[in-house]
């Protein structure tokens, strides 16, 4: 043989039992044998009885307790406003005015008919004073002495119109200062100076912020585990700070045109918040006294039957039918199907089969 030939022979050889190795190397994934193949990763939760609270949740904007729309009880242009949006007024404080000078001349006016009609009554009274005892002592007729006490009657009734026509007058100039009918934070400024206000044109919104109230209803099924004083965990605006309310009113008849029951919640501290933000109230409705449960997302359902997918003590999947009980919030109650002690599939169900070899993590 020559020496090339001896050379060929050596290689083949060699790339043979190099191929044989591999071969026998990477054996392990296609005997098909389970303990060989790599196990999918779970989490899981055991399931043991436990007192599951039930919550009924609302949400609507913030009120003061006294809220109120203030309007309009005068005529004419606005000349200057005294308070702007987000200012606490007082109740009587004024928020602006009006041009009112022809309210000032009108009060001017009948304060001086009211002089005129007191100078006549007076002297009316006086005279009719007299007539009196003239006509006791008959020195006068009777005609005469009926003439004195109608003119009499004639100046009381003038003097008592003169006043209510000041009092009207005076009422016309006050209302031109546009003065707070209440206490609280101007939460919403509808007018702005130059503009002409006719009666009933909306001035301002009013609100007591010192105490803010969430009105908002609930269905016929929750409102009968309500009652009044309940307390309530309010959060606002995704502020995860926690304020305490307690239920203040609730309705004995839907709200008008709706199947929702009012409902009325105070705030015990309105500290940093502001009428006309949006607040979820959180209610404590009851309590299932241990019971087996656990999260919506660990049950799969399949028309009509619903299955949670457990691990064994050996890490094998086993899926197991269960008769559901009430959802409550986020969870699910389990009437039969599973025990407690069972290890439910919390993480990784999607890929899994019942009997699967799994690694559990915790």
């Amino acid at each position: 043989m020559s020496r090339i030939m001896k050379i060929l022979a050596i290689m083949t050889l060699a790339a043979l039992l190099t191929g044989l190795a591999s071969c026998k190397k990477g054996s392990g994934p296609a005997d098909g044998n389970p303990a060989n193949e790599e196990r999918q990763v779970v989490m899981v939760e055991e399931l043991q009885p436990r007192d599951l609270p039930e919550h009924i949740t609302v949400s609507g904007r913030l009120e003061g307790s006294g809220d109120i729309l203030m309007v309009s009880e005068t005529t004419g242009r606005i000349i200057r406003l005294t308070k702007k949006l987000g200012d606490r007024i007082e109740k009587g404080e004024r928020l602006g005015i009006t041009d009112n000078e022809v309210f000032r001349i009108q009060l001017d006016q009948a304060e001086a008919a009211k002089l005129s009609a007191e100078s006549g009554f007076e002297n009316a009274r006086l005279n009719f004073t007299v007539a009196e005892n003239l006509f006791r002592q008959k020195l006068i007729s009777e005609v005469e002495y009926n003439s004195n006490a109608a003119a009499f009657k004639s100046a009381k009734a003038a003097l008592d119109g003169a006043t209510a026509g000041v009092e009207a007058a005076r009422r016309n100039y006050d209302n031109s200062f546009l003065a707070a009918p209440a206490s609280g934070i101007i939460s919403r400024l509808l007018v702005t100076e130059g503009q002409y206000l006719s009666y009933g044109t909306q001035i301002a919104y009013i609100a007591d912020n010192r105490n803010l109230v969430i009105k908002t209803g609930v269905g016929e099924s929750q409102i009968g585990k309500l009652k009044q004083g309940q307390e309530a965990d309010i959060t606002v605006n995704g502020d995860p700070k926690i304020h305490k309310g307690q239920i203040s009113g609730l309705g004995l008849r839907p709200l008008p045109g709706a199947a929702n029951y009012p409902l009325e919640i105070r705030l015990l501290n309105s500290a940093g918040l502001q009428s006309g933000m949006v607040a979820s109230a959180r209610i404590l409705s009851g309590v299932f006294r241990n019971q087996l449960y656990t999260s919506i997302n660990n049950v799969i359902r399949e028309y009509d039957r619903y299955y949670i997918y457990t691990v064994n003590q050996d890490d094998i999947v086993v899926r197991k039918e269960i008769t559901p009980g009430r959802i409550i919030g986020e969870n699910m109650l389990i009437l039969s199907g599973a025990e407690a002690g069972d290890r439910i599939v919390t993480t990784g169900a999607d890929n899994i089969e019942d009997g699967a070899l799994v690694q559990v993590r915790s």
